[in-house]
């Protein structure tokens, strides 16, 4: 059973919420309710629950900070937001927070008993992938959702490629779908957020709760489909023994409205409509398949919210791929080899406009364009760092699929392409001042002795000129100032705090010619050892 405490100030709400649902079947156990938010945090550190529902406004500690401090005590701890106030402001902040969800009183059990499932369905895949991992061999069912995503991503490997899906049997065989001899669609639903890219976690909760809806819609209407939540979309294929565009339109129409309902969640929310023609086999699924990408990526040059039809824009059918010249490839990979971050921008600016003067320009020759560059300056970068391409691809990838125009994309290079430049610029700092760092350690510790710069440099590991070089620009002295910058800081002390002569002290912190000495501390305080240690005592 997962642990549960409620917390809200209003007790009949608090006793609804108790009420409202089926818990104990659902797999959870109350362990715990509160009225505020002081008695909600020590409720969770004694409890150590896996889930709390929480009011935003409460007396002590309010629903915003009792999160916050309760995912400093246990990271896991989910949380659902149980709120009257509808303003998009609470939503959202919530949200940065890295709430489950977010309901609005008064609270309905088929919402509540919904997030429920999706939180235990979420907690059993973990357990599962911990199996997993614990014996790679032991196989994990597949559900009839996972089977409809793997469909959907082997056809967009196969429109990919250019070559044909499975035929109809086939496809039902191997993910135990039931699709019949009909007419075939595959759809690319995109819904957009404007704050997207600096809330990953909140696009992330905005897509699934847009996929939810896809695919609820859809086994509503038509008699066979799947779904696929991807970096791309909500991919969706639509089977229709008799094909009605009018039909197949409006559906999408709902669904478009139902996910900008959102709003009160979602802030700015909109949905593009890339919709491949219809087919009249499973085969040739993959080439509607081919056409919704195709429309997905000229959400660059169409923007945000739009209907993109095959029917109407007649994409390529196999475009060339984008790539870059040498001259280019070279110039970017000089830059990542350097880290130079400030000649990125000017870089990426001139290859913008070079890329916009290509008359057959489409969203395709764009995503290749971008991934070109991000290859050719990683490349750079591993002339001398260990860099994780496929990780960065990655991130960029989905990032990149949340770009709706030209200028975005080339703010997602130089925004991304520039933070890899300098943290990697930062550890080179940092590593180039670790020998330093150990070279000063010494000399604090072996100051007394007859130092020499060739003895400091054998112990980092470095020759005497290099060392001398990088030593001085690191620390603005060279060693010898240095070493009688130590010597004269712990003469000081000395002549300061004790009964020793200015020859014991002179002995102690390294000098056998008491006149030299007396010369240097003369020369880096103003006064003579012995007017020094007068003055002070």
């Amino acid at each position: 059973m997962m642990k549960v405490i409620i917390a809200d100030d209003e007790p009949k709400v608090n006793l609804l919420l108790q009420k409202i649902v089926d818990w104990e079947s659902l797999g959870f156990q109350i362990v715990g309710t509160a009225n505020d938010g002081i008695s909600a945090l020590e409720l969770i550190r004694e409890e150590q629950p896996d889930l709390v529902l929480t009011d935003i406004r409460m007396p002590g500690c309010d629903g915003m900070e009792l999160i916050r401090q309760a995912k400093e005590i246990n990271p896991n701890v989910d949380f659902v937001v149980v709120s009257g106030y509808r303003q998009f402001e609470y939503a959202r902040t919530a949200l940065r927070y890295g709430v489950e969800d977010y309901l609005l009183k008064p609270v309905k059990a088929e919402e509540l008993t919904k997030i429920l499932q999706t939180i235990r369905e979420k907690k059993d895949e973990k357990l599962q992938m911990e199996q997993w991992k614990e014996n790679v061999s032991q196989k994990i069912e597949k559900d009839d959702k996972r089977n409809r995503e793997l469909l959907l991503i082997r056809l967009k490997e196969c429109a990919a490629k250019g070559i044909s899906f499975l035929n109809l049997e086939e496809t039902n065989s191997e993910y135990a779908c039931n699709f019949k001899p009909a007419v075939y669609q595959v759809i690319l639903i995109k819904p957009d957020l404007p704050s997207g890219q600096e809330n990953l976690d909140t696009y992330r909760i905005m897509m699934k709760r847009s996929h939810e809806t896809v695919e609820k819609c859809s086994r509503e209407v038509f008699s066979e489909s799947a779904t696929a939540l991807m970096n791309e979309g909500i991919f969706l294929i639509i089977q229709m023994e008799d094909y009605d565009s009018v039909k197949v339109k409006k559906h999408l129409t709902r669904i478009r409205k139902e996910i900008e309902n959102q709003r009160d969640l979602f802030w700015g929310i909109s949905v593009t409509t890339a919709m491949g023609s219809s087919v009249g086999s499973m085969e040739e699924s993959s080439k509607s398949m081919w056409e919704a990408m195709w429309l997905g990526m000229e959400r660059i040059f169409h923007g945000k919210g739009a209907w993109l039809e095959a029917e109407n824009q007649k994409p390529a059918i196999r475009a060339e791929e984008y790539r870059l010249s040498p001259a280019w490839r070279k110039r970017l990979q000089e830059l990542g080899e350097y880290l130079d971050s400030d000649k990125l921008a000017g870089e990426l600016e001139k290859l913008k406009a070079e890329l916009r003067q290509n008359v057959e320009l489409n969203g395709k020759m764009v995503g290749e364009c971008a991934n070109e560059i991000i290859e050719a300056c990683i490349q750079g970068v591993r002339q001398n760092e260990k860099v994780d391409m496929d990780e960065i691809k990655a991130e960029f990838l989905l990032r990149y699929h949340m770009c709706t125009s030209l200028k975005e994309v080339f703010e997602l290079l130089e925004n991304g392409i520039g933070g890899i430049f300098q943290k990697y610029a930062q550890q080179k700092e940092k590593q180039e001042m670790r020998p330093i760092l150990e070279a000063k350690k010494y000399i604090q510790e072996h100051y007394q002795d007859p130092l020499k710069l060739e003895e400091v440099s054998r112990v980092i590991g470095f020759n005497a000129t290099y060392f001398s070089t990088v030593f001085k620009k690191e620390t603005g002295k060279n060693f010898l100032d240095y070493l009688t910058q130590v010597r004269m800081n712990k003469a000081k002390q000395l002549l300061c705090s004790g009964d020793k002569s200015v020859n014991d002290v002179a002995e102690e912190v390294g000098y056998q010619d008491l006149k030299y000495f007396s010369k240097l501390f003369k020369k880096a305080t103003g006064i003579s050892p012995s007017e020094y240690k007068k003055l002070y005592q």
